[in-house]
């Protein structure tokens, strides 16, 4: 990533245009500037453009100081603000440029808004017929819409692809943007209080390392992702297990069974073979097996009791079975009529699901749109305005509306009445299916438990009209008996089976988990995580001492891989702010903290720009993410010597790849400045001399372009 030019614009109560452009070059910018020239200003204005305020403690122009929202002095004049807007142009990896143009005061458009126009809109005056599209962000859906959601654009833009993280809470939520940008964009109040300082806090615990290991796209980041996602499968699995266990107990023992041979939770080697039905009867124990059994013998014996057949067959008894036999087909037209629409209506509810999707996708994208509207965009500027369908982006010219009628395509507002209307009403439908589908299996079950009853009938009539004799009622009622629990037993073993072979499936399931969880927690860090780190360690190290950090032996330095911070005794280096009484109360006291180290307030700012810089030098050497941009703002912190920041100034300016913004006063002395720069290539930096006050009029010329903008 890189900038090209920030332009700000400021539209005052005399008519009149003011504002300041600064331009960038590839490698290390200075812009130097007196404390009150408004240096903090520009700093804090670039931020804005991107969107990224938070990392300065506020969203929206609250970030900006009045002398861009409200008023400014002007050679004495105190001169109003109507409206002002920060326009940056950037450029990406790839080559491809374009210019985000974000309102600081205006009536007409929310702060929320950024319009992205593709181009060089600042730098190339040539280009005409720019084509710009409006984003949203600090608002829901921001990070993850990349048509509408600004920093969901941007990262595509940048080429980033920010993996997904476990919150505080065990929610899942995404590495944002703002956490990148704080380890590229170090403001002056509290950027050098931390080596990667001011991370917008989102719920997320050891930020630091996250970014850093993003940075250097370590594998144990993605390896933590996976992690995540391998053990929430395996909680969903062992829910899954638990709820079939549960269901199999209660399908057993509803019949008067139990069963034995499951375990509550998911077993890697479990076998269906060792899991039984049985019946207790006392102290003995009846597997399915000889239940079954026995009621065979039962209704044998039953059989064979029956009496001798009739000496003559009844016509009553003829009459029965074909009444019988009528109804059992009239039973099976009904069946094959109910099943038949069964399949009609589920077929038509998973249409209506697939269609209420779509719907919901719809109703969403115009929401989204709304909201581009809602903070200031130009309805008529909106892609769907222009012939173009806002969700899928193809053209819509080709509608069934005559040519010679007057009816015109529905507004947004008409599209999101209309996709609620639809929604609501597809809902209706599915609930009207859904219940049609209920009544119709509840028929059919009916249908099918008349079926069988009848047949039964049939077949203990076609038995009588063979028999001698009557048979008694007490054999009738053991016989329906005898036949029911058959039936039931039958039924059970089947949904038994059928569960068995989905817990067959999910201990399969489970073994591989296990595994893959277990090779991913054995090693924590890959060899190229660790090559990657000890580079990291040696190009810090070698940062730090050029950097003329004297507070504790470089050697004894080193980067934990465990949080790629910097430790010293296993103690993380940091600044010590110990007063002489506070450290003479801690004589002869071991310290049971472990983030402090004897270091000076400068050395501390020395270690931060080894820390950042090193980070960039190790992405770009080992191909990790880093988006190969650093802004520094008044960086000579704690009375820093010249020397050091002469060998920061020129190490930035020898960075391959690397663009830098230093922005400082050099305290304001033009000895310290040239100290400062002394034996840098005049070529491999540009300095911006920010006049006396940033803010002056701009010619008409030079705005002319923008106010169609």
């Amino acid at each position: 990533m890189k900038f090209n030019q920030l332009f700000v614009k400021l539209a005052a109560t005399d008519n009149s245009d003011y504002g300041y452009r600064i331009p960038f070059s590839c490698g290390l910018n200075i812009i130097r500037g007196d404390n009150s020239s408004g240096k903090s200003t520009f700093v804090n204005s670039l931020i804005y453009a991107l969107g990224m305020e938070e990392i300065i403690g506020s969203k929206g122009s609250a970030a900006l100081p009045y002398a861009l929202k409200s008023r400014f002095d002007l050679n004495g004049v105190d001169k109003r603000i109507i409206n002002s807007s920060v326009y940056l142009e950037l450029e990406n990896r790839d080559g491809r440029v374009i210019t985000l143009k974000r309102v600081i005061k205006s009536d007409e458009a929310d702060t929320k808004l950024i319009q992205i126009i593709e181009g060089a809109y600042l730098t190339d005056p040539s280009l005409t017929n720019l084509q710009s599209r409006y984003t949203f962000l600090h608002d829901a859906g921001s990070a993850q819409d990349e048509q509408r959601g600004f920093f969901a654009y941007l990262e595509k833009f940048l080429g980033l692809k920010l993996p997904s993280l476990s919150d505080n809470k065990g929610k899942e939520t995404k590495l944002y943007l703002q956490a990148i940008f704080s380890a590229l964009l170090v403001e002056q109040k509290r950027g050098w209080t931390d080596y990667i300082a001011n991370i917008p806090y989102y719920g997320v615990s050891s930020m630091r390392e996250k970014v850093a290991s993003f940075l250097l796209d370590l594998d144990v980041f993605r390896n933590t992702k996976k992690l995540n996602e391998l053990q929430s499968q395996r909680s969903k699995l062992t829910a899954e297990w638990s709820e079939l266990i549960t269901e199999i107990k209660l399908t057993v023992e509803g019949k008067y069974l139990s069963i034995s041979g499951l375990s509550k939770a998911p077993s890697i080697d479990f076998d269906s073979k060792l899991v039984s039905i049985s019946e207790r009867k006392g102290i003995e124990i009846q597997p399915i097996k000889s239940i079954r059994e026995e009621l065979r013998k039962n209704m044998i014996e039953v059989i064979q009791n029956e009496k001798s057949q009739l000496s003559e067959e009844p016509l009553a008894l003829i009459k029965n079975i074909e009444l019988i036999q009528n109804r059992i087909d009239e039973l099976l037209v009904m069946q094959s009529m109910c099943s038949s629409q069964i399949k009609i209506n589920e077929s038509q509810l998973g249409q209506y699901v697939e269609s209420l999707k779509s719907i919901k996708k719809d109703l969403k994208a115009n929401k989204l749109t709304e909201k581009l509207v809602k903070f200031g965009a130009d309805e008529s500027e909106l892609d769907f305005a222009k012939g173009k369908c806002h969700t899928c982006m193809n053209p819509i010219d080709d509608i069934l509306i005559s040519p010679d009628s007057v009816a015109m395509p529905m507004s947004l507002q008409e599209n999101i009445t209309h996709l609620d209307n639809q929604n609501k009403m597809t809902k209706s439908l599915l609930d009207g299916l859904e219940k049609n589908i209920e009544r119709d299996k509840g028929q059919l079950l009916t249908i099918n438990r008349e079926i069988i009853k009848f047949r039964k009938e049939l077949i203990s009539l076609k038995r009588d009209i063979k028999s001698t004799n009557t048979v008694k009622e007490s054999d009738v009622r053991r016989k329906i008996t005898l036949e029911n629990r058959q039936a039931e037993l039958s039924k059970l073993e089947e949904k038994v089976e059928s569960i068995l072979t989905i817990l067959a499936n999910l201990s399969v399931a489970y073994k591989e988990l296990n595994g893959s969880i277990l090779n991913l927690t054995k090693y924590s860090f890959t060899y190229e995580d660790r090559a990657k780190i000890s580079k990291f360690s040696n190009e810090f190290k070698l940062l730090a001492s050029n950097f003329g950090y004297r507070s504790a032996e470089i050697n004894e330095i080193e980067i934990k891989a465990g949080t790629l911070l910097p430790y010293l005794q296993d103690l993380e280096l940091r600044e010590q702010l110990d007063t002489p009484s506070e450290l003479k109360k801690k004589e002869g006291v071991k310290s049971t903290t472990d983030i402090k180290s004897d270091s000076s307030a400068s050395d501390f700012v020395r270690l931060i720009w080894s820390y950042l810089i090193a980070l960039y030098k190790t992405s770009a050497s080992t191909g990790g993410n880093h988006p190969g941009l650093i802004l520094f703002d008044e960086p000579a912190q704690h009375s820093m010597s010249t020397k050091s920041v002469n060998k920061m100034l020129e190490i930035l300016s020898t960075t391959q790849g690397l663009q830098s913004i230093v922005a400082a006063s050099f305290d304001e002395n033009d000895e310290n400045y040239a100290t400062s720069v002394a034996g840098l290539n005049v070529n491999n930096f540009k300095l911006e001399y920010l006049p006396r006050k940033i803010i002056t009029k701009i010619s008409t010329n030079s705005v002319s372009r923008h106010q169609s903008t």
